[in-house]
């Protein structure tokens, strides 16, 4: 099985303890509230939201480019803000992906806002070697698209996660 790596950074304009918060420890309850345009509702299909061993159901809006993905928080470490979770079952994955390994850590960017470093590890079905460049970017897009929406909610609402 081939592995295709790809790593990231985003900044954003708010701190990294309130994102941490948002995306991870509250991320099933937040999400479909903050982005309801791209995230329908997250059901805890096992464990505890928020926590290591946590599955979820991620579903998407009638018109999303697929409608569900199923994720597992494998590390969840509150004190230095990373995760580590399986995206490994969903038309997300596509025609070439076996799973989707990811680590997030949100580093202060020294001016009271935030940088996600991302680091995807893509695990290939037989018969895959690579992920062509504009597959990359559009799942680029719509992470930006996700992350700056976040962002957004976060920033009109100061008391949420404080």
């Amino acid at each position: 099985m081939a592995v295709v790596e790809y790593s990231d950074e985003i900044k954003l304009n708010v701190s990294p303890k309130r994102l941490f918060k948002a995306l991870v420890i509250d991320a099933h309850n937040f999400l479909p509230k903050a982005v309801p345009h791209i995230f329908k509702s997250v059901h805890v299909l096992e464990g505890e939201g928020g926590v290591a061993g946590c599955v979820r159901q991620i579903n998407f809006p009638d018109g999303a480019p697929f409608s569900h993905m199923k994720d597992k928080l494998e590390a969840v470490d509150t004190e230095n803000l990373t995760v580590k979770l399986v995206l490994s079952e969903g038309p997300g994955l596509g025609e070439k992906m076996e799973s989707l390994h990811a680590e997030q850590k949100f580093v202060d960017s020294g001016d009271g806002g935030c940088i996600i470093k991302m680091k995807n590890h893509h695990h290939l079905k037989a018969g895959h070697t690579h992920i062509a460049e504009e597959e990359f970017k559009a799942a680029k897009e719509h992470g930006i698209t996700f992350f700056t929406a976040t962002e957004a909610y976060l920033i009109a609402h100061p008391d949420v996660y404080n």
